[in-house]
């Protein structure tokens, strides 16, 4: 009969890093217990953890790279001068990614980026694409508790990476960090704006993507709350329809007044995209109110 085994350090993270478990004092040999599963090198988690999806808990689809935030943790812990960028960073900033993405085979977009800092040795982990620049402490932040570049930043390194980040999507990553979201309660401050991922483009000499960001900031717009909005603005503009104006009240002397997700004004002509969410019965009523409203005034 085998032994059980060794009950693991009460202040171990999970996961852990095994410098972690034997730093808490456990013997290197504690690892090749049953209990324990290898994530990655350097990297191991209990296999009786409770089984759930950490990313629903945070408002967040599962992302790429199929790692839990406490695996991100654990790998920011293993590379203290690392920060989650690119579309790791997009993903935690909950910016729009292009249809289809990750979805080809061996495709490196399902990887985890790292920036390090310049002059950094290299680093070689399975699925981890490593960068090195010297980022400014202002273009750093924490999201979900994990050490991630600004908004600002992460768009602009999206623009760095060519396919599947074309114009389109480079223009509905910029709506979303523009948009100003809606509360139920009226419009929530916008997080970034247009003249701040300008400036942030503005501030590196040297950057691969600099032509494709400052074409994209042509088309970035404040209005647009999801990534098919944006579609549809461009697929109008496309067609020679002109540009319409973004959230538009249906009547501007109505404080209450429903707005349109997309209107010429000129011909009276409101759009709206109605996506997954108004499947529901409640918020069928308040389309259906809304159009109402928008026929009631011709």
């Amino acid at each position: 009969m085998s032994r059980m085994p060794a009950p693991l350090p009460p202040s171990l993270p999970s996961p852990f890093l095994v410098s972690e478990l034997t730093d808490a004092g456990a013997p290197a040999g504690r690892l090749r217990r049953a209990d324990l599963a290898r994530l990655e090198r350097g990297v191991y988690a209990c296999r009786d953890t409770e089984v759930h999806d950490p990313w629903t808990a945070l408002g967040l689809p599962a992302p790429p790279h199929h790692r839990a935030p406490g695996h991100l943790r654990a790998l920011l812990r293993a590379h203290p001068a690392a920060v989650l960028s690119h579309e790791t960073a997009a993903h935690l900033h909950g910016i729009p990614f292009p249809a289809g993405h990750g979805q080809a085979a061996h495709d490196r977009s399902t990887w985890v980026h790292l920036t390090f800092p310049a002059g950094s040795p290299r680093t070689r982990r399975p699925e981890v694409v490593a960068h090195r620049c010297q980022l400014p402490e202002a273009q750093v932040t924490h999201v979900h508790g994990l050490r991630v570049t600004t908004l600002e930043r992460t768009w602009v390194d999206l623009c760095s990476l060519g396919h599947p980040w074309l114009l389109d999507a480079l223009v509905a990553a910029g709506d979303h960090c523009v948009k100003r979201p809606w509360t139920g309660f009226g419009r929530a401050p916008a997080l970034a704006s247009v003249d701040s991922l300008r400036s942030t483009v503005e501030s590196l000499r040297k950057y691969k993507g600099k032509g494709a960001a400052l074409q994209a900031l042509e088309h970035v717009r404040v209005g647009a709350d999801s990534a098919p909005e944006t579609e549809m603005r461009l697929a109008l503009i496309d067609a020679g329809l002109g540009e319409p104006s973004l959230q538009h009240p249906i009547d501007p002397t109505d404080p209450w007044s429903p707005e349109a997700d997309a209107a010429y004004e000129d011909i009276k002509t409101a759009l709206q995209y109605d996506g997954w969410h108004h499947r529901s019965r409640e918020q069928q009523a308040r389309d259906a109110s809304r159009d109402r409203y928008c026929q009631e005034r011709g």
